[in-house]
């Protein structure tokens, strides 16, 4: 079978964390448990990270160098056991071995990871149905290169900078859909000592981003972040296809600060998007801008000339 070009599954807790936060009640009511128990070279698999994909958010982890961000993600028991509550749908599942405490992030060398097949060999995908328990068995897995690489693809490449234009290294770089989601679709491993990322992904319209962590959900004072176009003068979201043309797509208003308008990258199949710059830059205090202005204000108040006062006839 064709080996694929890069995989690195990326299980991040916090981020998924969010997404079950950001679930209303509604749905969560929905909501089915699948369990099961993980193998993996005929021995179960204790304590291991597990994540879990929805089928129709997107293709499955094994694209190049994608990295999707998973839907949910929970932890196999002393036994290989889990389980987890999940919005009705199939759900490609991975699984990767990292000791507790060792924190967020894709797989880091040395580290092991495995997607589930079927008795055939392919990509398994789970069935969650609503409101049920679906016991999955004895699932197996193993390494990304079993899988054949799905081939429909983009690449989007840049570098990060900081606030003085310098390279920034040990950043996430991500990708959205939308602007404002509480979770990125994609995520690059951490910028190198050049600043520079690189990542494959499904056809389609991308806002990139860069973080310097990705604890606590959104970023908070003092938290560097980037987007790409803030701080530029364009307010267009531009497309690049293959063919070297462009177009201009709707963008959304950001939320993280800085100048100028976020703009969207992307294009169809094939397509190569180079040259992304993504500039760093802290988040202010409201209270210490607040401040500032107003003791600007104040300044400026006290700077007008008085009109003198008419005299009395």
């Amino acid at each position: 079978m064709q080996k694929i070009i890069i995989l690195l599954m990326t299980v991040f807790l916090s981020l998924a964390s969010a997404t079950w936060a950001a679930v209303p009640g509604f749905a969560k009511a929905r909501m089915g448990t699948l369990q099961g128990q993980l193998y993996v070279n005929g021995k179960i698999l204790p304590e291991a990270i597990v994540s879990f994909f929805d089928k129709e958010s997107g293709p499955p982890p094994v694209l190049g160098s994608a990295r999707r961000v998973p839907d949910m993600v929970a932890r196999t028991d002393e036994k290989g056991a889990f389980s987890v509550k999940l919005l009705p749908g199939a759900y490609y599942m991975g699984a990767m071995i990292r000791e507790r405490g060792k924190g967020p992030g894709p797989p880091r060398k040395g580290e092991p990871y495995y997607f589930i097949r079927d008795e055939k060999g392919n990509l398994l995908a789970l069935t969650v149905k609503t409101r049920s328990v679906t016991d999955a068995g004895r699932l197996n897995g193993v390494p990304p290169g079993e899988f054949k690489e799905f081939k429909n693809f983009i690449t989007i490449s840049g570098k990060v900078v900081d606030e003085t234009g310098k390279p920034k290294s040990g950043v996430w770089v991500t990708l959205r859909y939308k602007l404002n989601a509480p979770r990125p679709k994609y995520i690059t491993d951490r910028t190198g000592a050049d600043g520079e990322f690189a990542m494959k992904v499904p056809p389609g319209n991308y806002f990139v981003m860069a973080r310097e962590s990705l604890r606590g959900g959104r970023p908070g004072i003092g938290s560097l972040v980037g987007t790409y176009g803030k701080s530029a003068p364009s307010g267009k979201s531009l497309s690049m296809n293959a063919d070297g043309k462009s177009g201009v797509v709707p963008f959304q208003p950001g939320l993280q600060g800085g100048g100028g308008s976020a703009i969207a990258v992307g294009g169809k199949d094939g397509a190569e998007v180079t040259g992304i710059v993504i500039n760093m830059f802290k988040i202010p205090d409201p209270a210490e801008t607040r401040k500032k202005f107003e003791k600007q204000a104040g300044a400026s108040k006290m700077n007008v000339p008085k009109k003198p006062l008419d005299k009395e006839e």
